[in-house]
């Protein structure tokens, strides 16, 4: 039984890295121990395996999030805890691995916003690696006489956030669908869901705040208090925190991309959706 990779006389056969990515976090916002960062300050992304291409096929596997924790934690060994990794470098990272898997020109369909035709569209992966700015967290904020410190999300919220959304959604769902309740149960139902959505917000925006410093003190750090904050604070600082949250991510983000429309020949809009079980298929 081979213990050690490296003593199979097959070593040197094994997949290489295909692409060396510079994450947009810099390597900012990864807890201690998390990210081994090279002093090139890039990080090595491997192609998928066949076992990873596997992963990427089973829904249970993807539904939880530890499905992809896997194929990156395969591809990104550098990433040494993903569920820590910062919000900031996760699309970067889907599309290091796709490119360094299949190459980097991707077929996608998309629909005109003028005539609804469908388009197929060629799109360069490095090109829009290129396009990936350094995340900026470090400029305050001033609220209610208060400082702001933010911070992106970890995967692992984002993760959290998107099983919660869709538990809620089929709770919803089955109530609608359920013509044995009474409008009264069904109200009381919606109304315990719609409670569960809001915490679900301001936990959202709580996980997003590094620190709140009030004027001559010291920095509040612990989330449980920075959650009570915004629970009751008032309306407008509420909004205004989350509008600036918002600003910060956006500018992360990737451009929308500008087509041509093959029927109409106009120009329009539309993002690239990363929809896990077709965005890392080779056929896609």
């Amino acid at each position: 039984m081979v213990n050690n990779a490296a003593d199979n006389p097959l070593f040197k056969h094994f997949r290489q890295p295909a692409v060396y990515l510079k994450l947009p976090s810099e390597g900012r916002f990864y807890p201690e121990g998390t990210l081994d960062l090279p002093p090139t300050g890039t990080i090595p992304v491997f192609p998928m395996t066949v076992k990873d291409e596997l992963t990427m096929k089973t829904p249970d596997a993807l539904m939880n999030g530890q499905g992809m924790v896997d194929v990156i934690r395969s591809c990104c060994p550098n990433i040494k805890d993903v569920w820590a990794m910062p919000a900031v470098d996760v699309d970067a990272i889907f599309i290091a691995i796709r490119l360094a898997s299949y190459g980097s020109d991707m077929d996608i369909v998309t629909n005109c916003g003028g005539c609804g035709e469908k388009n197929e569209h060629t799109i360069s992966l490095n090109h829009l690696l290129d396009s990936f700015k350094t995340a900026d967290y470090e400029k305050p904020a001033f609220f209610d006489q208060l400082r702001f410190k933010f911070k992106p999300q970890t995967y692992k919220n984002i993760s959290d956030m998107g099983i919660i959304t869709y538990e809620e959604q089929r709770l919803v769902d089955s109530i609608i669908r359920n013509e044995s309740l009474s409008d009264e149960e069904k109200a009381v139902r919606f109304g315990n869901s719609f409670a569960k959505l809001k915490q679900m917000n301001v936990d959202a925006i709580a996980v997003c705040i590094e620190s709140i410093t009030p004027e001559g003190q010291d920095a509040v750090t612990d989330r449980r208090f920075i959650a009570e904050y915004l629970e009751n604070c008032s309306r407008e600082s509420y909004q205004a925190i989350k509008d600036k949250i918002d600003v910060i991510v956006k500018s992360n983000k990737l451009e929308p991309m500008t087509l041509t429309c093959a029927e109409c020949q106009k120009e329009y809009e539309s993002s690239l959706e990363f929809n896990q079980s077709n965005f890392f298929a080779s056929g896609f």
